[in-house]
């Protein structure tokens, strides 16, 4: 049996990470426009990113642009939420 995934329902980020910004994509199921979001490399940022995933009531997959170790507390703050 083949096992197949759907994004029908998932909201998909994609998120380019530089030394003091982080440049964000959000793609939201249904909607044709996708979300572009600018975000420091700061703790307020990373919240508030975290409250607008949160607020679409669904899956969320996010894929890093990493560069050097900057996406490092990034992503260890979208685990813990």
């Amino acid at each position: 049996m083949t096992t197949t995934y759907s994004t029908a329902s998932t909201v998909l980020v994609a998120i380019d990470i530089s030394k003091h910004r982080h440049e964000t994509l959000i793609g939201i199921p249904g909607k044709m426009r996708h979300r572009r979001l600018t975000i420091m490399n700061m703790l307020e940022d990373f919240q508030r990113l975290s409250d607008i995933l949160a607020s679409y009531d669904l899956t969320v997959r996010i894929a890093f642009e990493a560069t050097g170790n900057y996406h490092r507390t990034l992503a260890q703050h979208l685990r813990s939420v």
